[in-house]
């Protein structure tokens, strides 16, 4: 369940070191991170001042995630050698990048998150890498020993710094994480409009490293990817879920166009390839080489081929031969012969869902503006006037005519039939629309998060447990997710399910960014300002003067200027809200605790 997004592994260029220190580079080009380190130690033990073994030693130290340590020794490398190491720019780029992020500690995994709302990604990273590590690990013959290092990166550009990518490449492509150096990165979700499904990624780019770790680093691009789309969603279920409908539509026509790109055009990275549809073909194109491989020989032919070809330094038809008794053409040709015959998952009405970069949106201020023209559009346009002032029968009328005429290729329209079918309590009409929206676009966080509010009205709670959590793996970035979440732990009695969306909510507020404290006044400040503190039941969204403040209840002494203000708290998903208007002195601290309710837009007295 992925949008066009290409999670690749890369190594360093191999550079040819013709000195003691050979052998270290060697190790490091095939993964063996650990045993280089002991023959980095052994080197810079007795020949300390060598440049040559400095560097080697440098760049250890940044396959371990030791930029500094890695900085400090080529700095001494440079002062005896009188040159700059080639290494350099690329190790000072991600020293500055990474200084001032943030660790949190796995059994497994250390997650490296930038200050701010990106620390909400920590938790659930860790687990779902651990999940995955427990299952991946034996199916690709790899034991972890040392913390695995996952990096989160806030921009493109960032990003771009640290990849040896270019910014163009990674928009081009859709390049959105990558397996190299023998850690995890990725880009934040917060990078995209509505997300991505981020957290099959993480486990994307862990299988690229085990395999790379099996293999030492001999597997071509094409099998790499193959391997770990077929297998990036076995943390959450079974190995080889179904293609994406958009992916299907895509290989079904590579295949009647007989345009499918060769294993040989997919080296020597994907990044590479020239639209996101070409990368979402190739992808698909490699999970069915995988499956192919697996309906022939079983489940062991995935250590089989990984050991072959190591043993074999990286030639791969003496590998194929031994295993499926023909060369790699051959291997191509009779897979793709498979495959013009294998059915195809294919949805009428799948919807293209690209990954699009941009200030990432919360569903409450996400409204698409996407509608049909004409009679059909009439109809939308008039639900959408009825939408903005309530009427949720009379609109979902309207829009259900719209929908009639135009089908649910609009997805703005058919959230908003949705919604106003779950605020009439037409629970089962919203089911049966929510659920054919997931099928035509299942990476859209807007069609999970109703659903997730569909079974918190209907009191469904597992069901809408399932659904905001599918959301969460998309964008986490939305308020209602971690409201909603946090409130489901108290009705299933998961206090852990309760105490985690608890930390969530908290991460995106600011709470555990580090240097984050109340805000702190002193007495000029306080007799220009007034201040205020609102408590809610439940956790509600903050709006003062229709502006979303980026916090939520509780809120503690926040600065506003003196005068009369509108204060909205909502809670969508439970369709619960609450408004009133104040007018505050300078220096006036207001301390409010309110109930949410139904009412619509019922104003308090002026708060005096």
């Amino acid at each position: 369940m992925k949008p066009f997004l290409i999670m690749i592994t890369l190594s360093l260029p191999s550079v040819s070191f013709g000195g003691v220190e050979n052998r270290v580079h060697q190790l490091l080009n095939q993964w063996r991170t650990a045993k280089a380190a002991k023959e980095a130690e052994a080197l810079l033990a007795t020949m300390p001042d060598l440049p040559a073994i400095q560097e080697a030693a440098a760049r250890v130290k940044f396959f371990q995630g030791r930029y500094e340590d890695a900085l400090d020794l080529l700095r001494r490398a440079r002062a005896a050698a009188k040159r700059d190491s080639p290494l350099l720019p690329l190790i000072q780029a991600t020293y500055e990048e990474t200084r001032d992020h943030v660790a949190y500690a796995g059994k497994h995994f250390t997650v490296h998150v930038p200050p701010g709302p990106d620390q909400v990604l920590a938790d659930y990273l860790i687990e779902a890498l651990e999940e995955a590590l427990a299952r991946h690990g034996p199916r690709f013959g790899v034991t972890v020993k040392e913390p695995i290092r996952v990096e989160v990166y806030p921009s493109l550009e960032s990003f771009a710094r640290i990849s040896t990518l270019s910014l163009e490449a990674i928009k081009t492509s859709g390049t959105i994480a990558l397996c190299k150096f023998d850690r995890l990165m990725l880009v934040t979700p917060r990078v995209t409009l509505r997300g991505y499904d981020w957290l099959d990624t993480a486990s994307h780019e862990l299988i690229h490293l085990l395999i790379s770790r099996r293999s030492h680093n001999t597997v071509p691009v094409w099998l790499h990817e193959g391997l770990a789309k077929y297998h990036e969603s076995g943390w959450r279920g079974d190995y080889g879920e179904p293609l994406a409908p958009y992916s299907a539509e895509l290989l079904a026509k590579a295949i009647q166009k007989d345009e499918l790109i060769s294993f040989a055009r997919m080296s020597p990275s994907m990044a590479l390839l020239p639209s996101q549809e070409a990368t979402a073909t190739a992808f698909a194109e490699v999970k069915t080489a995988i499956e192919y491989m697996l309906e022939k020989k079983g489940d062991g032919v995935v250590i089989g081929l990984l050991d072959s070809i190591r043993e074999g330094r990286g030639q791969l038809d003496p590998a194929f031969k031994n295993l499926f008794q023909t060369d790699l053409q051959g291997f191509e040709r009779s897979w793709a012969k498979w495959l013009k015959k294998r059915p195809m998952e294919t949805v009428s009405g799948a919807r293209k869902l690209a990954l699009e970069f941009g200030e990432n949106r919360s569903s409450a201020d996400d409204m698409d503006p996407s509608r049909p023209d004409g009679p059909a559009g009439r109809r939308a346009r008039l639900g959408d006037m009825l939408y903005r002032r309530g009427h949720h029968e009379a609109a979902a009328i309207e829009y259900r005519r719209a929908v009639d005429k135009a089908g649910t290729g609009y997805p703005g329209l058919v959230h908003r039939l949705a919604d106003c079918l779950i605020a009439s309590k037409s629970f089962e009409e919203a089911q049966k629309l929510l659920k054919k929206s997931a099928e035509q676009a299942p990476d859209d966080p807007r069609t999970w998060i109703l659903l997730g509010r569909l079974g918190l009205r209907s009191e469904r709670w597992q069901s809408s447990r399932e659904a905001y959590e599918e959301a969460n793996r998309i964008n986490p970035f939305d308020p209602e997710v971690h409201d909603a979440l946090a409130q489901l732990g108290i009705r299933l009695q998961d206090q852990e399910l309760h105490q985690r969306e608890l930390r969530a909510k908290a991460r995106l507020q600011g709470a555990e960014r580090p240097g984050s404290k109340e805000p702190t006044s002193n007495t000029t400040k306080d007799k220009e300002t007034a201040f205020i503190t609102l408590i809610s039941s439940p956790w509600a969204e903050i709006l003062i003067d229709d502006q979303a403040i980026g916090r939520g209840t509780p809120l503690t002494d926040y600065p506003v200027s003196p005068g009369t203000h509108e204060i909205e708290l909502r809670n969508t998903a439970l369709g619960l809200k609450k408004r009133l208007r104040v007018t505050l002195k300078p220096g006036q601290r207001l301390h409010k605790e309110m109930t949410l309710g139904r009412e619509k837009d019922d104003h308090d007295k002026p708060a005096k």
